[in-house]
């Protein structure tokens, strides 16, 4: 409790410059013969923080003391406030009063150029509860249980032991041990329902290399697509210049690695007719029975 009570008082300090034994005390509900004593376990740390008497003195701290001179350069400044500004926006992070101290705490101005947003545009409630609730059972070792939905529609029970958030592809994924297949696996969180906490600890365990991004889970696949030209607009969102050849009528070759998953079908699919697979030929095969059975539907 002292050493949050330091801290405490070493923010406002920063913040404040200058403060009272009296305002002190009310703030953080203590006498103030605690505060004094306080100021001197600070000043014995070597923070240089004095007493000034008279009207218009109180507690201060030295003019020259900020932490950025004291221990981190001006990028390694940048750094912090941008890993906590991105914490923020994941929602790992509630509140931004640890962002606004740091900034305090530098001395910065101009902290609001960047702003990040991981949800996407249909997310809903359920989703950001699913976020809460991993990234607690993670931090706290708890084992999870939930339904969860494949990509193919199958609807199953899980308990796991969670290991780490995955940010990939504009989704949010679990890395964790489930305890059904005796193995590791990686789940969607948007597929997840009624999660809950489950009793106990979740023994120490390290996930494996090729769970550190979702694409890992399997097998990627080489394509080579071309596009019409009034897909150029989604074709440059989605691929880096390197990957885009121009034809001279325009259309854009783009040679690329996926892994092969329900979600990349539907990823080719939703060009329509603007995007022609070129190879290899089963994924040609793959959207031609994909695009038949819709024709079936509308035909009937």
């Amino acid at each position: 409790m002292k050493n949050s009570r330091l801290f405490e008082i070493l923010y406002l300090l920063v913040e404040k410059r200058s403060v009272t034994a009296g305002e002190l005390a009310q703030r953080l509900e203590v006498s103030e013969r605690t505060i004094y004593r306080d100021i001197d376990a600070l000043s014995a740390a070597g923070i240089p923080v004095f007493t000034q008497k008279g009207r218009g003195g109180g507690i201060r701290l030295m003019d020259q003391f900020v932490l950025d001179k004291a221990l981190l350069s001006q990028a390694q400044q940048d750094e912090i406030l941008l890993a906590l500004r991105a914490i923020l926006a994941t929602g790992a992070a509630e509140g931004e009063d640890t962002l606004s101290r740091m900034t305090s705490l530098f001395r910065r101005e101009g902290g609001d150029w960047l702003e990040m947003d991981f949800t996407d545009w249909g997310s809903g409630a359920a989703e950001r509860r699913n976020f809460a609730l991993v990234k607690r059972a993670i931090l706290e070792r708890r084992p999870l249980s939930f339904t969860y939905y494949s990509a193919a529609g199958e609807r199953s029970r899980r308990t796991v032991e969670p290991a780490r958030l995955v940010f990939k592809g504009g989704c949010w994924y679990l890395s964790a041990f489930c305890r059904a297949r005796q193995d590791w696996r990686i789940f969607r969180l948007v597929r997840m329902e009624d999660l809950t906490q489950e009793e106990g600890k979740c023994p120490p365990r390290h996930p494996p290399e090729w769970l550190e991004a979702p694409s890992g889970t399997c097998l990627e696949t080489e394509l080579r697509l071309r596009f019409a030209p009034s897909a150029a607009w989604r074709v440059r969102d989605y691929f880096h210049p390197k990957q885009i050849v121009a034809e001279p009528n325009g259309h854009l070759l783009v040679e690329c690695a996926f892994p092969e998953d329900q979600w990349l079908l539907s990823f080719l699919l939703s060009f329509g007719s603007r995007l022609e697979v070129l190879s290899p030929v089963r994924w040609r095969d793959i959207l031609a029975r994909e695009i038949k059975k819709s024709l079936e539907i509308y035909e009937t």
